[in-house]
């Protein structure tokens, strides 16, 4: 394929090629279609209930828009861009466009008009699929800055002035399936032709610097990573995922790929407002999520466990604590074991009901896990498991293990996986999951990616005594104060971040002579304790009492006593407004983007070196 031309294909990956018994995401899709075909696999809710498609009424579909595909003339390798929520069209997109050789380009569908018209314009989509009138009106908005595109397709409603042609789903669908005999002789010839080291899609990094880059992915990436995991996390076709988590976001994505390869079941939250209600209505068995949603949980949990229930509710995690370091030892002693059964009536069944009552595993990545929150849930009774892994590795390089996970830490490498730490305490990693390289960009490829294989992550980080990784922070993010110390940020927002007063936190100093800390204050906590002090509740007024600053500036100093005097925040701005992706300053994973912050909050960060 063209997208190969520039970049040398890993050894790596051939050599797990040639003992693989699987290479393709058409292959696995079609094994277990062959295996599962009645189950049920993808499911959305519909009037309240959730209804699904089973494997092999999704592969009809699959087949239909591949062969739709062909019939637009799109050749293999040609890219189909996929502009949507989470939603059973998504995967059906996704394994359509591989099934037709196609490259899948899927796009957060949080995007603001400049990135999406880079993405289109970067990758050379022929064809975008939009999935809701708003996502299709921003469509409509730049496509003629993109030569390549030719086809749009909406699968909610195809309305509006366009200069290209314009599709329903359906009726894309319908073409493919009026040209099925047709075609399906030159689609199966495309998918017996495919590699392993075929790319099958561009992932845009959501990046915190400058235009997002395409990470090329290929068959072989995907397929290794979720066949490695499989195993490894003990998924079967009889559980079931609640997906809340961007399909465009490759963690979401390899769990997709996972529960299709166990023949599982997939429900798609109506949004992500809607996820405490889809829990009780899927009772999902396996839930991914970013750690935000854990930190929610954990702080509404506390939030409403005041006075008496809150001492119950101590008293409980206390109970759940010595339990699981107990049962290190060997059988709980009775009276240990009649504790930790009344803590459960008294307090955890309703948390364990509140999900459905049958989540075995949460899976947390997309950022770092808070100790204290990840140890709740342990306590709590449940199984977390944190992992480590980026988009240019498929992602996972690391996940705890179920029987053994380790808070504060990314877990063990997976095998298969290479991992070492350099010298300057950058995580290394090689295997067939590891990217080709950036699209259009082998200059960029070459600053990432040794000869030999090893893919710079960027992260910098140690192994423990038992192996387990321990993420430290971000190589570029360091701090590098006037004094010429470094200072890691990550480690001291996640200390902050654990009070209860404060919702977000960046810390800031680079080139300066101190650290100093912008702070967004958890409002409905800041609110209530204004009004009981008589204090203004417009938050422009609230975040301007002295009092106020010395409450928040009191929770950042009990943070930072444990770290050394120079990494100690001298200093914060207490700020009116979250920070949000849709004003740039946050990545649709919730990382902080620093340096739009940094413009945005200029004035605010000068004032506090003045």
């Amino acid at each position: 394929m063209t997208l190969l031309a520039e970049y040398s294909i890993p050894a790596v990956l051939r050599e797990w090629a040639e003992r693989a018994e699987v290479r393709t995401l058409p292959e696995a899709f079609r094994r277990s279609v062959a295996r599962v075909g009645s189950r049920p696999y993808l499911g959305q809710k519909v009037d309240g209930v959730y209804r699904f498609q089973t494997y092999g009424e999704i592969q009809v579909k699959v087949h239909q828009l591949a062969c739709a595909l062909i019939e637009l003339g799109l050749k293999p390798g040609d890219r189909v861009a996929n502009f949507s929520n989470n939603r059973p069209e998504w995967p059906i997109t996704d394994l359509g466009t591989v099934h037709a050789a196609c490259v899948h380009v899927p796009m957060y569908s949080t995007l603001n008009p400049s990135d999406l018209s880079y993405i289109l314009r970067d990758s050379g989509a022929r064809v975008v699929i939009a999935a809701t009138p708003e996502h299709l009106r921003k469509v409509l908005a730049i496509e003629k800055e993109c030569p390549h595109l030719e086809h749009v397709v909406a699968i909610e409603q195809a309305e509006g002035s366009c200069s290209k042609r314009l599709w329903s789903w359906q009726e894309l669908l319908d073409l493919g399936a009026s040209r099925l005999s047709e075609h399906e002789p030159e689609m199966e010839r495309r998918v017996a032709e495919l590699r392993a080291w075929d790319v099958c899609s561009l992932v845009y990094t959501s990046g915190t610097t400058g235009h997002p880059k395409g990470a090329m992915l290929m068959h072989g990436n995907f397929v290794s990573n979720a066949s490695t995991l499989l195993p490894w996390v003990r998924v079967t076709c009889e559980d079931v995922e609640l997906s809340f988590l961007p399909l465009s976001h490759v963690f979401e994505r390899i769990a997709y790929y996972v529960m299709t390869l166990a023949g599982g079941t997939i429900g798609y939250a109506s949004s992500i407002d809607t996820v405490a209600e889809d829990f009780l209505h899927l009772r999902p068995t396996l839930v991914p999520s970013v750690p935000r949603l854990f930190e929610k949980i954990y702080v509404r949990i506390f939030q409403q466990a005041q006075g008496l229930r809150g001492a119950i509710l101590r008293w409980a995690v206390g109970v759940g604590k010595a339990s699981r370091e107990a049962a290190l030892s060997g059988p709980l002693p009775l009276a240990l074991r009649a504790k930790k059964a009344l803590a459960h009536k008294l307090v955890f069944a309703r948390i364990h009901a509140g999900t459905g009552g049958r989540v075995r595993c949460f899976f947390s990545g997309g950022a770092s896990l808070r100790r204290d929150v990840g140890e709740f849930f342990l306590n709590a009774g449940f199984t977390i498991a944190e992992g480590y892994g980026l988009t240019e590795s498929s992602p996972v390089l690391t996940v705890n293990p179920l029987d053994e996970p380790r808070i504060g830490t990314v877990g063990k490498v997976l095998p298969g996986v290479e991992v070492r730490i350099a010298d300057d305490g950058e995580i290394l990693a090689r295997g067939p999951n590891i990217m080709l390289g950036y699209f259009n960009m082998p200059e960029v490829t070459a600053e990432a990616m040794e000869p030999d294989g090893w893919f710079h992550t960027g992260d910098v980080g140690r192994f423990d005594a038992d192996d387990y990784l321990v993420i430290t922070d971000r190589k570029k993010e360091l701090l590098v104060l006037s004094n010429g110390k470094n200072v890691a940020p990550q480690p001291l927002e996640q200390q902050i971040k654990a009070s209860p007063w404060i919702e977000q936190v960046v810390v800031v100093g680079d080139g300066r002579n101190f650290v100093a800390a912008l702070v967004v204050p958890a409002f409905a906590r800041l609110e209530e304790w204004a009004g009981q002090q008589g204090l203004p509740l417009e938050r422009s007024a609230l975040v301007r009492e002295p009092r106020v600053y010395d409450q928040l500036f009191a929770e950042v100093q009990s943070a930072c006593q444990d770290f050394s005097n120079y990494e100690k925040v001298k200093k914060i701005a207490v700020l009116s407004r979250e920070l949000t992706m849709d004003q740039g300053e946050l990545t649709p994973t919730l990382k902080v983007k620093r340096h739009v912050v940094d413009k945005h909050f200029r004035q605010e960060i000068e004032g506090l070196y003045s």
